[in-house]
Formats: C-alpha cells, sequence, structure tokens
C-alpha cells in the first residue's frame, strides 16, 4: 500500500521509520552501583534537610552555620544559600559516583553519608530537646 501525496492516513512504513526514530534516543543512564548509587541520593536528601534543618534553628536562633563561607551566604540569601549547597553536594556526590570503581570515591560517598547522618541526628536533637 503506497500513500498518495495528501492522503491523511501515513502508510506502515513511515509509521515503523518514525517510531524507530523515537526509540533510537535512549536518555536513561545506567546505574552501575546501586548501592553506591542509593547512598549518593541519601546523601542529597540529607542535605536538602540539613540546609532547610539550619536555616530554620537559626531563625529561632538555637544554632549556627559552621561552615563561614556558607555563613554569610545564608544571612546574604536563604534561597541562594540552599541552592549553593545543594549544588556542591550534588555535583561532589556524582563526581564520586562517577568514580565509585575506585575505592577511594566508594569510602568519600560512605564518608560524606556517615557525616549527614550526624547532623541529621543533630538536628533531630535540636528539634527534641527544644
Amino acid at each position: 500500500m503506497t500513500r498518495e501525496i495528501g492522503s491523511p492516513v501515513p502508510n506502515r512504513a513511515s509509521h515503523e521509520a518514525e517510531q524507530k526514530r523515537f526509540t533510537m534516543v535512549s536518555t536513561a543512564v545506567p546505574i552501575r552501583n546501586s548501592k553506591m548509587f542509593t547512598y549518593v541520593l541519601a546523601a542529597i536528601a540529607m542535605s536538602g534537610y540539613d540546609a532547610v534543618a539550619t536555616m530554620q534553628h537559626i531563625g529561632r536562633g538555637v544554632a549556627l552555620e559552621g561552615n563561614p563561607l556558607m555563613a554569610s551566604l545564608i544571612s546574604h540569601n536563604a534561597v541562594l544559600f540552599f541552592l549553593v549547597k545543594m549544588s556542591i553536594t550534588a555535583l561532589g556526590l556524582l563526581v564520586c559516583y562517577h568514580f565509585s570503581h575506585l575505592r577511594t570515591a566508594r569510602l568519600g560517598i560512605k564518608l560524606v553519608v556517615g557525616i549527614y547522618l550526624c547532623l541529621c541526628a543533630y538536628h533531630g536533637m535540636i528539634v527534641w530537646l527544644g
């Protein structure tokens, strides 16, 4: 069956070619190490919690930002503080994940997760103890 010019119904061959064109483009990134990827996602989530909790504690006057550069940023603009903190954390973790075939990168990811676990526990204690 051939398609005539001006025909509203495309022929089967052009439909299959169009489907093949769309399925050839893949945007999926392979997850090489699901355990490390989970650690990276957990660290990014904890970093977000740390940023929000820090801003709340500073607003209540019960805590201070420990990093002097981030402290000046948070006093200047809270949204910018959050974006910079999340960007730096995510970029560093993604670089480590890219090199997660190396032991040092895996240890770095685990270290960051451990640090953020401690920070989240610290924020929880501030809330719990008042």
